[in-house]
């Protein structure tokens, strides 16, 4: 925990980016309710010039315990990323939810002709967790957090076999498609970039972080 605690030593910054999203994902729901059909991800719409929803689909929820489970997951996560110092404001906007929503995307696109409707931010969360955990891992070398990948990862095996295990009163079930993009675009996004620290030797962690957005 002394490493963990060394990544985030001296970085008070503000996680705007962060709060930022999770006010305007609130005020969606708040604005239009769960699910609105102007703005979930629509393929038919979308191929007829609605290409707004690519990324509304993202940010609107089917009801309040969708939205509740991801903002909390929002917070939690993006928050850990953006005072990282392998994370940031920049990185986490274009590079998470920006390379992290294009790949979701493109994916139900297409390899899921037959996904008709799509929305919620849980894909995404995929790639933060995934960008995250791996990128605390090549700070501290610490395994817990390729287990808690691990973990991740039999979760979608799980709910692929035997159903969802925290979304199952959810109308629309989750789309172990999209996930799976979205965490390996998570994994892409941690392994492309640089770790600063070359060794294993947590001692080499002592120093305080800089920003790297």
């Amino acid at each position: 925990m002394q490493a963990l605690a060394n990544v985030f030593h001296g970085r008070p910054r503000l996680p705007w980016f962060t709060l930022g999203l999770a006010a305007l994902i609130g005020t969606l729901y708040a604005l239009a309710g769960g699910a609105p059909s102007g703005l979930v991800y629509d393929r038919g719409a979308i191929e007829a010039g609605e290409v707004w929803r690519l990324v509304t689909g993202h940010l609107v929820h089917l009801d309040l315990h969708h939205l509740s489970y991801n903002l909390g997951a929002l917070l939690a996560l993006g928050i850990a990323y953006e005072l990282s110092p392998f994370g940031g404001s920049r990185r986490l906007a274009l590079h998470v939810f920006g390379f992290g929503g294009l790949a979701v995307t493109a994916t139900l696109l297409a390899l899921f002709p037959e996904t008709l409707r799509y929305c919620g931010l849980s894909a995404v969360l995929n790639t933060l967790y995934a960008a995250l955990t791996l990128g605390l891992w090549k700070e501290t070398r610490d395994k817990i957090w390729l287990l808690a990948l691990g973990a991740n990862v039999a979760k979608i095996a799980w709910e692929a076999a035997f159903g969802p295990i925290f979304s199952a009163d959810l109308v629309w079930p989750p789309h172990l498609g999209a996930h799976v993009a979205g965490l390996l675009a998570g994994c892409g996004i941690a392994l492309a970039g640089q770790s600063r620290i070359p060794g294993k030797h947590s001692e080499s962690l002592s120093q305080p972080a800089h920003a790297n957005a």
